[in-house]
């Protein structure tokens, strides 16, 4: 069990995770939460997180780079904007899910629930 997991608690309807150690600025953290893959990205101290998954084939955004709010699919090179989800550029044609972040000085809350 990582920390991301041992730190997962559900707090006034949102999903913390302690972030200080192990996201970093300009770095990215594939975590599980419900049974969802969220790919959460530290861009310029700013927290972004989106499903992980590209809606156009089975490839982990988490591991993707990087630039202009927008992260690459590793895979085909599909783009998608951080704090929205849409898809920018082809092979995509559809958006992936994005989600709600908060951050205090301890932890990042997710909302991840149907309505996310």
């Amino acid at each position: 069990m990582n920390i991301w997991d041992a730190m997962t608690k559900n707090v006034n309807g949102f999903v913390s995770e302690e972030v200080q150690k192990e996201i970093t600025e300009n770095t990215s953290k594939l975590v599980e939460i419900e049974d969802k893959k969220i790919a959460i990205f530290n861009v310029d101290g700013e927290i972004y997180a989106i499903d992980d998954t590209c809606s156009h084939a089975e490839a982990s955004l988490s591991e993707g780079e990087v630039f202009d709010c927008l992260v690459e699919c590793p895979l085909h090179g599909a783009e998608f904007d951080l704090k929205t989800g849409e898809a920018k550029t082809l092979p995509a044609t559809q958006p992936v899910v994005s989600y709600k972040t908060d951050v205090d000085d301890e932890y990042l809350y997710l909302e991840v629930g149907e309505d996310a």
